[in-house]
């Protein structure tokens, strides 16, 4: 959870809040904005970091196909698995999606298709960590830590059509 953070995107339903180490981006988490973490003066090394993701999701909430790979991250909170499944995630390009079983396949972990939720539910950086991109069998929306209204917004961004919940 974070507490505080010097990095923040608004958008219309919210807001996006974030946070640099000095490795890299360590959070990156969708908030209402009435329960905002408290903002902290940006450190200077990471300036430049800040400015770039700011001006990478301006352009792709204007529906750019952005990649964000030039943000470099610091996923070391995470468990070897859950970083497998991180940076696999990162691999799926703008508007397409995955399956959980086909992630799983492809970290080589065929069957794992529940534990990689569970790790997609665990990513401390949305978006950049596109964990959005992985939908259910046969198209379903899954979970999304953030709560579904904002799978769904990123999905319709990028044009990725999905099953809504039975």
């Amino acid at each position: 959870m974070l507490t505080a953070a010097n990095f923040k995107f608004i958008l219309a339903a919210g807001a996006l809040y974030g946070y640099f180490s000095r490795t890299g981006l360590q959070t990156l988490e969708f908030r209402e904005e009435d329960s905002a973490p408290s903002l902290l003066y940006p450190a200077k090394e990471n300036q430049l970091r800040e400015r770039t993701l700011h001006q990478l999701l301006k352009r792709y909430v204007s529906g750019e196909s952005v990649s964000f790979n030039t943000i470099p991250l610091d996923i070391a909170s995470g468990t070897p698995f859950q970083q497998r499944v991180w940076r696999a995630a990162t691999t799926i390009p703008y508007g397409e999606y995955l399956s959980y079983g086909q992630l799983a396949q492809q970290i080589g972990q065929p069957g794992a298709a529940r534990a990689v939720g569970s790790a997609l539910g665990a990513n401390p950086v949305c978006v950049v960590v596109p964990c959005h991109r992985i939908l259910a069998a046969n198209g379903r929306l899954g979970g999304f830590t953030a709560g579904l209204h904002w799978k769904r917004f990123l999905l319709t961004l990028e044009g990725i059509e999905f099953t809504e919940q039975l």
